[in-house]
């Protein structure tokens, strides 16, 4: 169990002011629930934030520090729903071990461009480095998941999207167990969801998390604890079903001081749809911009064959990268127009403003081409996707000033989606990514499917094919986060993929 009361979870509800994006709602909950109504019941919103401590303390200094600290998880139900928003708080994990994933991940990537570029005796050390680095980041993540969120990771655990009936029966033994309860138990609405969660999320906990977790909840109800905590037991090879269920999108609302944590690489997640924005506020506002084309939670784009632009080596010093790329495009989106020079402001504006979406391929986010401050004036309609180093990570600008990136000035300019990537990558591994990716999201013409090709061979510059003679039934996935979510399997280097996040709505081609 916990092991003083300052390492237990608190639940509140929103009333608090903490909660840092909501607190103009703080006083007009009426205001915040009717936006939650608005959105759309396939989104499973939730926030994230660092604590607020004391009024005394400016929170800039407080955050902008690379240590751990208690965090609110907030759930921000949309729809039609039975709960209010609700928010817990998880204190700072106090451990034996003196591991801080903050400080951890932040010397990781403080470390990574210089030890990217640095000269190696032999290729043995090199290799010795990236896996180094992707042992380091998968170990600060399974931290994140494991000590610092513990059970209560299951928050991030988006609701399956169909009506299961293994889930209406996990709620049906749940209110049963509390209403045969005597005496009867005065359990709460907010309690009762909580306590549902547990019994459908049972299969990524332990079983020491689940009596944990239930026996926070139920503080005064021993025996009521324990018989709920048997009843899971007896039910986990049942529940073990829904690992693989189709699940709602996650939408993350992410402290901006806490944005360069890869939450997305969560073995929780990791296969599933998620999306960030900056605040619920973008949130409300784009989706009301494209509410006309959205569509059971996502915003529809018609596929047509020259529905986009490329823009590929813009710099000129990305060469294999290039050949790479245009081997791509030519075989699988060849009426597809593709720049491999560098784009006047013109090219560059026409293709945010004239096309459904932007393939960048090149150093950073492109805006030494196009400035933020050029795209923020503008009336995007291109879904923006940025292959290259940073492409989307917040920075510091100094003083008061929260952290900000080109991401913030896409979604001001009403783009629907961004993605890109949180730091650096290396071009051959995001360019497996980017070709896997656009091949099983966007439709093709061609007569034979991506999945045929040698990679090893394209790699090396060289489109090769298997053996294989009929064309890979492999079906397509119209849903981008769902596509992001499975081509990032085929990086080879877990930095590389925990490192690719999405920004906006979510994004469907019919």
């Amino acid at each position: 169990m916990y092991e003083s009361l300052k390492d237990k979870p608190q639940i509140y509800g929103l009333k608090p002011t903490y909660v840092k994006f909501e607190t103009k709602f703080a006083d007009n909950n009426e205001s915040l629930r009717s936006k939650l109504l608005e959105l759309p019941k396939e989104w499973y919103m939730i926030q994230v934030t660092a604590q607020y401590e004391s009024p005394s303390t400016l929170r800039h200094e407080k955050c902008t520090s690379t240590v751990m600290h208690a965090i609110h998880i907030t759930l921000l139900p949309t729809g039609p729903f039975d709960i209010e928003p609700l928010c817990i708080t998880l204190p700072r994990p106090v451990t034996q071990v003196s591991y801080d994933i903050c400080k951890e991940i932040k010397n990781l990537l403080g470390n990574y461009r210089s030890e990217l570029k640095a000269t190696y005796a032999n290729p043995k050390q090199y290799w010795m480095m990236r896996e180094n680095q992707n042992n380091k980041m998968k170990i600060a993540i399974n931290g994140l998941e494991k000590i610092w969120l513990r059970e209560w990771r299951i928050l991030f655990m988006a609701d399956p999207i169909e009506n299961l009936e293994i889930v209406d029966e996990l709620h049906q033994m749940i209110d049963k167990l509390i209403s045969d309860f005597k005496p009867f138990a005065k359990i709460s609405v907010r309690c009762r969801w909580l306590l549902r969660k547990i019994s459908t999320s049972a299969c990524f906990l332990t079983r020491e998390e689940i009596a944990r977790a239930v026996k926070f909840l139920l503080p005064e109800y021993e025996k009521l604890a324990n018989n709920i905590i048997l009843s899971i037991y007896g039910k986990l090879s049942y529940i073990q079903k829904l690992e693989s269920a189709k699940r709602k999108t996650l939408v993350l609302i992410i402290d901006e001081h806490m944005d360069y944590v890869a939450f997305e690489a969560m073995e929780i997640i990791k296969k599933h749809p998620v999306t960030r924005f900056p605040s619920l506020h973008v949130a409300y506002a784009l989706f009301k911009e494209h509410e006309d084309t959205m569509v059971e939670g996502c915003k529809i784009i018609k596929a047509k064959e020259d529905m986009g632009i490329c823009m590929v080596n813009p710099s000129g010093d990305l060469s294999k990268m290039e050949k790479r790329i245009k081997l791509f495009m030519d075989f699988w989106l060849p009426q597809w127009k593709t720049y491999n020079t560098e784009p006047s402001e013109e090219i560059f504006e026409d293709a945010l403003i004239n096309h459904d979406i932007l393939m960048y391929t090149g150093h950073g986010s492109g805006i030494d081409y196009l400035s933020g401050e050029s795209i923020e004036r503008m009336r995007v309609r291109s879904t923006v996707l940025l292959f290259g180093c940073s492409s989307v990570k917040l920075l510091m600008i100094g003083g008061r000033y929260p952290p900000f990136g080109v991401s913030n000035q896409y979604l001001i300019a009403c783009s629907p989606c961004l993605l890109g990537m949180l730091w650096e990558v290396t071009d051959a591994d995001i360019d497996k990514m980017t070709a896997y990716f656009m091949s099983n999201w966007i439709p093709s013409s061609s007569e034979r499917s991506w999945t045929e090709v040698d990679i090893d061979s394209w790699s090396s510059g060289t489109l090769k094919f298997t053996k294989k003679t009929e064309r890979d039934k492999t079906e397509m996935e119209p849903e981008m986060l769902r596509a992001v979510a499975k081509s990032k399997e085929s990086c080879s280097h877990y930095m590389t993929a925990a490192a690719i996040v999405v920004r906006g709505l979510p994004m469907k081609i019919i």
